[in-house]
């Protein structure tokens, strides 16, 4: 799990961590979560994950959360990350008035499953997404959440495409101020 603070670290020349042009890296753990964000957004540290808005809030119109948990080694592969997915969205204390279809997929080593929530924020009768991504790779596994309105679908669709596409699990490096390269 996460410290409760979030912090970045100097990194030393030659480290070798590499983003894409305008985003920047978020590591957790150590390696146990890996992604990239788009480089104007803002990360701080909530309740055992590290949240990234699109803006300061309370002005963000989306936020990303992400945490790295251990899963026991006892359990393997017995449950599906698909169905973990399910039970989440299905126990959502936020009502959804639809659930899409789970989305499953195996890389190199890793499972990864997401769905996606509608619901209506009472706060501002708005109607908004709920995504949700289980990715696990051996005994990591890596949560995402990503909240927007139903009406930034055409511009956060393609973020969380991103986000997913650019997400690796386990990857360890022994000292993430040396990056991958120097460690």
């Amino acid at each position: 799990m996460r410290h409760p603070k979030s912090r970045g670290l100097p990194v030393a020349p030659g480290h070798g961590w590499r983003a894409a042009p305008n985003h920047k890296i978020l590591v957790l753990d150590r390696g146990a979560v890996r992604l990239e964000y788009p480089e104007t957004w803002i990360v701080e540290a909530d309740d055992g994950c590290v949240k990234v808005y699109d803006r300061k809030p309370p002005h963000d119109e989306c936020v990303l959360g992400v945490s790295s948990h251990l899963w026991p080694p006892v359990l393997g592969e017995g449950v599906e990350v698909g169905r973990l997915v399910h039970t989440a969205l299905a126990s959502d204390e936020r009502s959804f008035i639809a659930l899409d279809p789970i989305i499953e997929e195996t890389r190199i080593g890793t499972a990864l499953a997401w769905g996606q929530g509608r619901f209506v924020d009472a706060r501002v009768n708005r109607e908004a997404c709920a995504r949700l991504c289980i990715a696990r790779q051996a005994e990591i596994q890596a949560l995402l959440t990503f909240d927007f309105w139903l009406s930034d679908l055409g511009r956060c669709d393609p973020l969380w495409r991103d986000f997913l596409a650019g997400l690796q699990v386990g990857r360890w490096v022994a000292d993430p101020a040396r990056g991958p390269s120097l460690s």
